[in-house]
């Protein structure tokens, strides 16, 4: 669940997720992020130049393989 805050300095909105601990995966790749947020704001990015401003609650998950699994 994400809550709308304003960051103390007004130039930024501060943004609360929570993520399932069954959710590991999503876990994991958090902690290899070496700066979560801006992480987060790039795959959003992403997606956007990819989908437009869609919301993908109910869109599917495909993992691609690596290079190295073919």
């Amino acid at each position: 669940m994400m809550a709308k805050m304003e960051a103390a300095d007004g130039t930024s909105e501060r943004k609360r997720i929570s993520i399932p601990k069954v959710d590991t995966s999503v876990l994991d790749w958090w902690e290899r992020q070496h700066d979560a947020g801006m992480s987060i704001r790039l795959l959003i990015r992403r997606e956007i130049e990819r989908s437009g401003y869609t919301d993908i609650v109910h869109g599917r998950v495909e993992q691609r393989l690596r290079s190295d699994e073919v």
